[in-house]
């Protein structure tokens, strides 16, 4: 049989229990069943059902993949196209209380990343062979509650390359701020995985993104690090020589006060990240082109440095990203 809560109580249905592939086939319209007859939508029933795959995907055992993906495709979750994703956790609750704040904001979660996909983004160029790249609105969204954590999980057509993985990552750190302000309480930190083809693909994508979780102090979203550059540059920041070099350079900057100084750092980091493109940094940032450009006039001010010199760029930016990325209590 199978239950689902409706406005008036429970729905109950049941049927004669059958073997083999005919009783998981019962079941599975039973469930479907169930759903709708409890008041869900006609387009609530397949995001619920497609939810709870995608969630029995990411636990089961790697040999039942195969299977879980034909399932997965019968109900229109995207399981072959190449996945990046996001993984939400509440930090600042206790553990019986994660699933209901979490499963609370999901919805609203999978709304605002559908609204910002139907505009355009970027996409990775494509080589003369590959098929020609696919619009932003192709950009599909699914979520699932696993392990007291959410995975959102955006599925492209063709592999998002580093715009798209830029992207989605500026997309992560936008809907966990607007979730923050709904649940303050809620601590919420997320990872982002790297982007991966097809049913494993789903899998891999969402273990970086548990590995990239943050679980200190500093930002609330990060990235995985596939490369390890991060911890590179956390080894050698931690030198007395790279230290001194760092604050030495950052120096007018970091006397203003950590509250004054790390937005400017930020900014600063993603305008040389971008190439010196404001209106690039800008949408990573989630700020006004204008104000990109005010801090970043601050900067070269305080420091009085060449923005045009690629060896001041390169400096400037192995500084930034090792002082971001060190943790305060890390920080000699």
């Amino acid at each position: 049989g199978a239950a689902a809560a409706g406005p008036d109580g429970e729905i109950r249905l049941a049927a004669p229990a059958r073997p083999g592939h005919a009783g998981e086939a019962v079941r599975s319209v039973l469930a479907l069943a169930a759903l709708a007859a409890a008041g869900g939508g006609h387009g609530d029933v397949p995001v619920r059902s497609r939810g709870r795959l995608l969630a029995e995907l990411l636990v089961a055992p790697q040999d039942q993949a195969a299977r879980l993906a034909a399932r997965g495709r019968a109900l229109a979750l995207p399981v072959d196209g190449w996945h990046i994703a996001l993984r939400v956790e509440a930090g600042g609750l206790d553990a019986p209380n994660r699933p209901k704040a979490l499963d609370a904001v999901m919805s609203q979660a999978l709304t605002l990343l559908r609204t910002w996909d139907g505009t355009a983004l970027p996409t990775a160029p494509a080589a003369p062979s590959a098929p020609a790249p696919q619009s932003a609105d192709a950009v599909q969204w699914n979520a699932a509650l696993v392990d007291d954590a959410l995975v959102l999980l955006s599925t492209w057509p063709a592999d998002p390359g580093a715009d798209g993985r830029r992207a989605t990552l500026a997309r992560a750190r936008r809907v966990v701020d607007r979730l923050a302000g709904l649940r303050p309480e809620a601590g919420l930190r997320c990872g982002v995985g790297s982007s991966h083809r097809g049913p494993l693909g789903i899998r891999t994508s969402a273990r970086e993104a548990r590995a990239a979780v943050p679980r200190g102090a500093g930002p609330a979203v990060a990235a995985h690090d596939a490369v390890g550059l991060d911890r590179m540059l956390l080894e050698w920041y931690a030198s007395d020589t790279a230290h001194e070099a760092v604050s030495e350079l950052l120096a007018p900057v970091l006397a203003l006060g950590p509250e004054r100084a790390e937005p400017l750092l930020r900014t600063l980091q993603g305008y040389l990240d971008h190439n010196n493109s404001p209106a690039r940094a800008a949408e990573a940032l989630h700020l006004h082109r204008n104000a990109v450009g005010t801090r970043i006039r601050k900067i070269v001010q305080l420091t009085g440095a060449d923005l045009n010199d690629p060896d001041v760029r390169l400096a400037l930016q192995l500084a930034c990203r090792a002082g971001l990325s060190a943790a305060p209590a890390n920080r000699p």
